[in-house]
């Protein structure tokens, strides 16, 4: 699986440090609460798409994935809808079915390192 990041790469810390230092941490504290609600829905919506082989359903929602989690600043579940969104990638099958076990396992932790760096930004 070819990647821009290093897939450890929890955040995005140079949106991060724009963020913080133009409006502070906790402002955006909001914004990850508003994520940490929605995203087991992606993440439902994404399953039920790949599991019914509806998979530019499922590409759509890597999509939205990857610009939701990207706006606030999760790296890695922004690189991860970022490899579900490529359908024309060879392996796009087997990596999707990796990238969702992948995220089901790390979600919660990804953005709790993240509210962790905004509380104490």
């Amino acid at each position: 699986m070819e990647t821009n990041i290093q897939l450890d790469q929890v955040l995005d810390l140079n949106i991060l440090e724009q963020y913080t230092q133009a409006i502070g941490g906790k402002a955006l504290l909001g914004s990850v609460d508003l994520f940490s609600q929605q995203y087991p829905e992606y993440l439902k919506q994404l399953k039920e798409h790949f599991n019914n082989d509806a998979f530019d359903l499922v590409a759509e929602e890597g999509h939205k994935m990857k610009g939701a989690a990207g706006s606030i600043g999760l790296a890695r579940l922004s690189q991860w809808g970022q490899i579900i969104q490529h359908r024309e990638n060879d392996k796009w099958l087997e990596n999707t079915t990796l990238v969702i076990q992948l995220l089901e396992d790390s979600y919660r932790a990804d953005i709790e390192v993240l509210r962790q760096y905004l509380l104490n930004s």
